[in-house]
Formats: structure tokens, sequence, C-alpha cells
């Protein structure tokens, strides 16, 4: 024998709350109609003509369960995608660890100084040991951090180039491929690529925003393109790839890493750039034929796209920029 339970809490206003073993649901009306959303979530509307005993019910998916389905399987789809990029090789910059190894003078030139570090600490070390003598003298230790840690800006640097023929046909060259490859719709800074199945995904990215500045105090006699990415750019001199992060600079030169330009094949799950050679549109998990296999519940239709990647590395740092366009013909 089942045992049933059901209580009915009135709230006033036409709405009702029924409690029951399988949950609490709602309920709105007044004289012949009433709405209920019932305790597995579905709306039920019933129509009757009062004294009469006749009536009509109705019950619909609730719009609001369906998102929340929805949402429940975008968080499964979205705990597939991090369970696949296990499998990731990042590429964020260790900026502290980059040691320069070009542009040395004008590095250190651009250095911002400290002059009073020295002086700073002996304060807050007198300050401690004076405290205990007279507590009031502990504003010395405060004196001293405030030196400790003051900075005095370093002057603007100038770099300026002499060329000959050679060298300056050269440089011309060199900023004519990157307009071409920065002409692209999308162009931004990989972080990390991930492995799903045999392909290769964008697994973290930043757009790049291009400009004709050199950063922070920095100015030179040529036209230099800069990358940004929040607070970190990289500078293309003729002679010397010029990081900077905040206001901390280190310079590597060209002789002393290694440069790539290639096209490789990846996978994105949205958004695919007008300019980008997409190779095609297919499934997650599909069939020989290219139909979606129908053993998994949830496969999205992905692309596979055609990208340009500029990779610059050495033994402290592995900087891979990617371009949407792999036709570079300046147009």
């Amino acid at each position: 024998m089942g045992i049933r339970f059901r209580k009915s809490i009135n709230l006033g206003l036409g709405f009702r709350i029924n409690m029951s073993k399988t949950g609490p649901g709602f309920s709105w009306g007044g004289k012949g109609f009433r709405l209920t959303r019932t305790a597995s979530g579905n709306i039920r509307g019933t129509a009757y003509l009062p004294g009469t005993g006749l009536s009509y019910q109705k019950e619909f998916k609730n719009p609001l369960a369906k998102e929340s389905r929805q949402g429940s399987r975008k968080e499964k789809n979205e705990h597939r995608q991090m369970e696949a990029y296990e499998n990731e090789k990042s590429y964020a910059l260790d900026f502290k660890n980059i040691k320069s190894t070009g542009l040395s003078e004008i590095i250190e030139a651009a250095r911002d100084e400290r002059p009073y570090k020295l002086l700073g600490l002996i304060l807050v070390v007198a300050g401690i040991f004076l405290f205990f003598i007279n507590p009031s003298l502990i504003g010395l230790s405060a004196i001293g951090l405030i030196l400790y840690f003051y900075k005095k800006e370093g002057p603007e640097v100038d770099i300026d180039y002499d060329f000959n023929e050679n060298s300056k046909e050269e440089f011309a060259l060199t900023n004519k491929l990157l307009a071409g490859i920065l002409e692209s719709d999308e162009v931004f800074l990989i972080e990390a690529i991930a492995e799903d199945g045999n392909r290769l995904v964008i697994s973290k990215r930043s757009p790049l925003k291009i400009t004709k500045n050199l950063p922070g105090k920095f100015k030179t006699n040529v036209e230099v393109t800069s990358l940004w990415s929040g607070n970190f750019s990289l500078s293309f001199l003729p002679d010397a790839l010029l990081l900077a992060e905040t206001n901390s600079y280190k310079a590597i030169s060209y002789e002393d890493m290694e440069v790539d330009l290639r096209a490789e094949e990846f996978v994105e799950f949205g958004h695919v750039a007008k300019d980008a050679n997409l190779i095609e549109k297919t499934y997650l998990h599909a069939t020989k034929d290219g139909q979606p296999d129908r053993r998994y519940k949830d496969n999205p239709e992905i692309s596979l796209v055609e990208y340009g990647i500029l990779e610059m590395k050495n033994s402290d740092f592995d900087i891979l920029l990617g371009f949407s366009d792999t036709i570079i013909d300046g147009k």
C-alpha cells in the first residue's frame, strides 16, 4: 500500500505552494483557471466552468527547465573538452627568466632606477631596533620602506639605425612580410595548444593589437611594428625582437633564436574568420561518410581550419603568433 503525502500552503493573491513527496510545486490562478508548476518542472494549465464539473487540462514543458537542460548539456560538453585538453602544451611566457641577448646598453639605459634602496633598507632596520627604546621611532621604518621602493623613471631612449643599401632592403622585405601576415582578419597570441584525438585545438589565445609605436620610453628613426596583448608587447626592430611587460624590457637578437613560418590545421568549435582557409565542416565524432556518429549524445559540429603560424623561440621562450589568412599576397 503506497503512502501519499500532500500539503497546500496558500500565499494569497492566487499563489499556492503544493508540497508532496516528489518535491514542491507552485500554482497561480483565480476563478475558472489555474496554472500549476508541477514537482517534475512542467507547467499544467487548467480551465473549468465553476459549478458544472466541466474542465480542460493541458501540460506543457517548462521553457526554463529546457534551458536548464541545455545548460547541462553545455556543461557536459565543456567538461568533455576539458578532459580532452589534458594533453595541453603551454606557450605562456616566463618573462622574468628570459635573458636579453641584444641591445644590452639600450635596455640598461631605459631601466627604472631605485636610487635610495640601500638607504631605505638601513632606515627600516634601524627603526625596528630603535622601536624597543622608543616606540615613536618606528616611523623611521615607514620612511625607509618608502625610500626602498621609490623608483625613478629612466630617461627616454632613442634607437637610431644607419642602414647600408643591403640592410635597408632586407628590413623593407621583412616589414612587407609582416604586413602580409598582419593584414589577416584575426591575429592572435597562442598561449596553449591541445590535442583532441589526432587533431589540434588552440585551447587558449589572446587577440593582438597592431601599432607602429615602440613601448615605454623607446623611440627609433625607422618604422617598427609592435604587437600588444594586454601589458605585454613584442616589437620587430631591424636587429632584435624587443619584448616588454609593464616597465620591464628584454631584447633578443634574431641570430639567437629560431624563426619558423608555416601553416597548420586546427579544430574550431565556433566562429571562423572570413579570410581563413576552411578545409571542411564535420562533427567531433563522425562516421566514415562524414555523418554525425549517433552513439555520441554531445557531438557538436566543428570546422577544420588552416591557420598561419609564426614561431620564434630559443632556450628561454617559445612564442607562437597565429593569423587567419595563410595567403600572404599583400591584398
